[in-house]
């Protein structure tokens, strides 16, 4: 009786494992596109592609908006601007740790990091969700010039896209 027992139980366990891991049908997962060309050089990164780490742009708490194009070895970021909505909003001037925009292809590192020069406009024409939502994705274009740490050299990123696809 008792092998019985906890063979029934280790059955029952064994079910709720297997049912807690299985994939909520009701949830959505946003897949987005994000593109620019840096110096004419296209970079595209979508959600789930092969070698892409990361293709999420979206507004956090509130007012945050967070842009992420990474592979293996380019990234392409925007940290923590103040966005309540949809508009252009600019980033001029030296960023800060917490504040920034940066261009990385392999070793060469551009940002706003450091540097006086750097700038990057951008417009969020769609915002996906309300503001009462704690993460809304956005649609939108940027463009700009980053600089490297000693000013001395930059690169131009042009025709950038932020596009939700699924």
């Amino acid at each position: 009786m008792k092998k019985q027992f906890l063979k029934v139980m280790a059955l029952l366990l064994l079910s709720g494992s297997i049912i807690s891991c299985s994939k909520d049908s009701s949830s959505t997962s946003t897949k987005q596109q994000i593109s620019l060309r840096a110096d004419g050089v296209l970079f595209t990164v979508t959600t789930g592609g092969t070698d892409v780490e990361e293709s999420d742009a979206h507004i956090r708490d509130g007012n945050k908006f967070q842009l992420d194009a990474t592979t293996s070895t380019k990234d392409f970021s925007i940290n923590n601007q103040n966005v309540p909505s949809t508009g252009t909003y600019n980033m001029t001037g030296a960023g800060t740790a917490f504040n920034f925009v940066q261009w990385e292809d392999g070793s060469e590192i551009f940002s706003s990091l450091g540097t006086t020069k750097s700038r990057l406009t951008f417009n969020i024409s769609k915002v996906a969700g309300s503001s009462s939502d704690y993460l809304r994705y956005v649609e939108g274009t940027f463009s700009g010039v980053l600089y490297n740490l000693g000013q001395t050299d930059s690169v131009r990123i042009t025709e950038g896209q932020i596009s939700i696809i699924e």
